[in-house]
């Protein structure tokens, strides 16, 4: 592309960090603007206020006291900076400028490769990959019944771990594996989920929904995954008498919780088709049901 910067067009990002001084000397430079001269001192009292920081003093030094601050605070404060200085501006100042601060912030977190995503009114969020989100949403979606009213919460709850700050990727592990343990309770009652519950409870309802014997073969390997992945997730979970175990890597993390999610809207669907939800799905339905 003609024109555009060395760094952007040839010099490989390594992996997403979770800070950047680049990114905020750049941050830092968007208060030397004229309209951020004008309103120095309101916004610099509200940003203290909510973040519980100082962050300038009054007079003309305005500008190095916002670099400064930018600079130095620390990631959280980074981060809440972005967002509360677009409502500051969405509120005093005007839409547009809100959406040009928005966008200039999201322009430089994408060329510095931080590894966070700036929401639509500026929230920052741990960047994870659009398939991971579209993974999550659709298992939330296959869980609208209210059968599913509990596994669905605890799904939910692994979006709250995974944009704390730091994100929590071990609680939202097992918040995951509590949801498919959930589930699994919800299909065999008073049953465990192991791997050997696993393959005595779940073998039989892959035989009946699949009458196709590759499609048979084919789940059948998918429930040794299955059994993999209840062990490897048994592993972060807290056992009384053993010292917790660290946080796990992002990246497995994430392929964990993902494949939890997937676990999830299968055995959603397995549970639906079994002849007693189909039974029972048909009286909630029936005409003398609803009178």
């Amino acid at each position: 592309m003609p024109g555009e910067r060395f760094s952007l067009l040839y010099v490989q990002p390594g992996d997403p960090t979770q800070d950047s001084d680049r990114a905020r000397y750049r941050i830092a430079a968007l208060f030397r603007e004229t309209l951020f001269k004008d309103h120095a001192e309101r916004l610099a009292v509200y940003i203290s206020r909510e973040v519980g920081l100082p962050v300038l003093g009054s007079g003309d030094g305005y500008l190095s006291h916002w670099n400064q601050f930018i600079c130095k605070c620390r990631t959280r404060d980074f981060l809440d900076t972005i967002t509360l200085v677009f409502r500051y501006l969405f509120w005093h100042v005007g839409e547009e400028v809100a959406h040009w601060w928005r966008d200039v912030v999201r322009q430089i977190f994408a060329e510095e490769h931080l590894a966070y995503q700036i929401d639509d009114v500026c929230g920052a969020h741990p960047a994870i990959d659009q398939e991971f989100q579209r993974n999550m949403v659709s298992a939330v979606a296959a869980l609208q019944s209210h059968r599913y009213q509990n596994v669905s919460q605890l799904i939910e709850t692994v979006s709250t771990h995974l944009y704390a700050d730091p994100p929590n990727y071990k609680q939202a592990w097992r918040a995951t594996l509590s949801a498919v343990e959930g589930l699994f309770g919800l299909m065999f009652p008073y049953v465990r989920l192991t791997a050997d519950e696993i393959e005595r409870r779940l073998l039989p309802v892959v035989q009946g929904a699949y009458p196709d014997s590759i499609a048979q073969k084919a789940a059948r390997a998918m429930l040794t995954g299955f059994q993999e992945w209840v062990e490897a997730s048994v592993m972060y979970r807290h056992q009384p008498g053993v010292a917790d175990a660290p946080q796990p890597p992002a990246d497995i993390a994430i392929l964990a919780i993902s494949h939890g999610a997937s676990l999830l809207r299968w055995l959603a669907d397995l549970d639906e088709s079994r002849p007693e939800q189909v039974q029972l799905h048909q009286v909630e339905a029936s005409p003398s049901m609803k009178k």
